[in-house]
């Protein structure tokens, strides 16, 4: 009988005849009752947050091309995360330059570090560091923007520069050197600064994102049991009134008196026949 009720919950919730209007109300009780049914499955803590993670996908409407059509990148609000790469510079000033690459996506800036160790037990030293080329799309759209540096960079120094706007993608090359007694011996980074996802409150589904997200790190029957409660469904409401008649005909039928046995089958018959 759960199986029948949970594949019930995973049909499209706006077949059961619920009005525009209440489709948002209606997909968020029956995400939060397939939820709800997992635990009583005794689902571990894994699969359910790996469900979670997929209904939000979900949610936020996946687009051929990549990328979600109601999530949008912003500049985050404290130190943002960024992807590395390093280079060992082997060029020395005046004679030849090293010219190395990198690449991300979703990025409003570009920083050129010279960090102040290029490893755990080895200081670094001084590179310098010729003209940075930032190529990066928007929408669709090319666009180029050359920095020139020309200067040598002290180890535990950077250099940022910002876009003015998020990247769908980036692409940095710069041109470095270094004295001939450090060759080898100096390491210049390219970080590549990320913009940070944020759900766009415009989804119809922002509301069930939002439970799911406050629900999955803290999963217990009763926290998913007050999200359900806080909908407070009426008898209007198609899709409660089925899972809670399909609950009462399984309790029914598992009843020992013969009666309640036969109400229940009655019940969950009535009930699937409305489905029709």
């Amino acid at each position: 009988m759960k199986k029948l009720i949970l594949g019930l919950l995973l049909l499209p919730v706006c077949a059961f005849g619920i009005d525009t209007a209440d489709c948002a109300d209606a997909t968020k009780l029956a995400t939060l009752y397939q939820v709800r049914a997992m635990m009583l499955r005794n689902s571990a803590s894994y699969d359910v947050d790996n469900f979670i993670d997929k209904k939000l996908d979900e949610l936020r409407v996946p687009l051929d091309g990549g990328g979600f059509r109601y999530v949008r990148w912003v500049r985050p609000s404290r130190d943002p995360q960024y992807d590395k790469r390093g280079h060992t510079v082997v060029a020395v000033q005046g004679t030849a330059s090293d010219n190395f690459e990198s690449s991300g996506n979703n990025a409003f800036a570009v920083r050129v570090a010279v960090p102040g160790k290029r490893s755990l037990f080895s200081g670094n030293n001084a590179v310098y560091v010729g003209t940075v080329h930032v190529r990066y799309t928007i929408e669709g759209r090319e666009r180029t923007k050359d920095e020139a540096i020309n200067n040598w960079m002290n180890p535990d120094t950077t250099r940022t520069i910002d876009l003015g706007t998020i990247a769908d993608h980036v692409e940095v090359s710069l041109d470095s050197s270094t004295s001939q007694k450090n060759s080898k011996q100096a390491l210049v980074e390219i970080h590549i600064l990320k913009a940070v996802a944020q759900d766009d409150p415009a989804n119809p589904n922002a509301d069930t994102i939002t439970s799911l997200k406050r629900i999955r790190n803290t999963l217990t029957p009763e926290i998913i049991d007050d999200e359900i409660a806080s909908l407070e469904p009426g008898d209007s409401f198609p899709l409660y009134r089925f899972v809670s008649e399909l609950r009462r005909a399984d309790t029914l039928m598992r009843s020992k008196k013969e009666e309640d046995q036969q109400n229940g089958d009655k019940l969950l018959k009535d009930t699937l026949r409305r489905l029709r």
